[in-house]
This record gives C-alpha cells, sequence and structure tokens, in this order.
C-alpha cells in the first residue's frame, strides 16, 4: 500500500513519494528541523490556518499530511471535500512545505516514514477531551519512542464539524 500519491497542485509543489523523501534525507543532512502536522483539513477555516502558520513558524520545512477520504470519521456525509482537493488547498498555503494524501487511519504510519523532528498538533489533543481523535494516544506512544517532539499549537480552537451543525440548524453566530 503506498501511503502517499502525488498531488499535482503547482509548479512549486508536487511531490511523489521518492521525492519527498529525498527532500527530508537532504534537510536532515543541513540539520534542518522537519515539522509534521496531519488531520483531515475538511472545510478548511481560520483555526486550521492559524494551526499551520503557528507549527511552520516552528520548524524549517512543514510537512502536512491529508488524511485519505476512507478514513475520514467525522460524521455522516463527511468529508465534504475529496482528499485530492484537501490536500490542494494545504499546498497552496505559503506556509506549508509540502502537502500528501495519507492512506493510513492514522499518522503513526506517516511518522515512521518521515521520522520528523516535530510532531504538531492543536492545544485540544493536550487534554484528550471528548472528540479527540483516539489514534493521538497511539501516535504519543510512538512519538516518545522514537524521539519525535510533540508540539501543541496554542491558537483558538474552531471545528468544522460544529459549524456545519450551526449551518443546517440555520445559525450564524
Amino acid at each position: 500500500m503506498t501511503i502517499l500519491k502525488d498531488v499535482s497542485i503547482s509548479p512549486s509543489k508536487p511531490i511523489s513519494k521518492e521525492k519527498l523523501l529525498e527532500v527530508i534525507s537532504n534537510s536532515k543532512k543541513k540539520s534542518q528541523v522537519i515539522g509534521l502536522c496531519h488531520g483531515c483539513f475538511d472545510i478548511f477555516h481560520f483555526g486550521h490556518l492559524r494551526h499551520l502558520e503557528s507549527a511552520a513558524s516552528q520548524c524549517d520545512i512543514l510537512i502536512v499530511s491529508v488524511t485519505a477520504d476512507r478514513f475520514v470519521n467525522k460524521g455522516e456525509d463527511r468529508p465534504i471535500f475529496k482528499s485530492d482537493q484537501r490536500a490542494e488547498v494545504i499546498a497552496g498555503l505559503s506556509c506549508v512545505s509540502f502537502s500528501f494524501i495519507s492512506e493510513y487511519a492514522s499518522a503513526i504510519e506517516v511518522l515512521d516514514l518521515i521520522r520528523p523532528n516535530k510532531f504538531f498538533k492543536g492545544q485540544e489533543y493536550m487534554t484528550m477531551e471528548k472528540g479527540t481523535n483516539p489514534n493521538f494516544k497511539n501516535e504519543q506512544i510512538f512519538s516518545q519512542k522514537n524521539s519525535i517532539e510533540i508540539c501543541f499549537t496554542q491558537e483558538e480552537v474552531y471545528s468544522s464539524s460544529l459549524a456545519l451543525e450551526k449551518l443546517k440548524e440555520g445559525k450564524n453566530d
């Protein structure tokens, strides 16, 4: 099974698995700090942007893995946007070095492949409150065993799922 897919995004950001691994290898030789963000990023919003900008400010290369459609567990009729569309939106951001589609249910296989210096999650993951991705506990264990620093961005938390519920209810606050 392939973890990464080519996502033709723009002349500056198309990436294949082989090219990504080459970039990572060269970056590590230069002692550059590699960061990884992983998530669904369906219905991209202000909170996503601030999270990625904060992560990018703490590393030299920011790589974002986007969850493949079949692993999105955000509820009925989700994701709204297909994984290639979500990856393209993410790759179009100036703070993101590379974006790709992860073909796994969690970030563990991506962490294993990339071996970033830092793995970024939003502050809502610090307390593992209700609704937090249950995969994160295993991602924490893997990261700790492999000397990958887990960093929590401290940006305002938003929820695409809650925004969709408000839209369905006709609320706009």
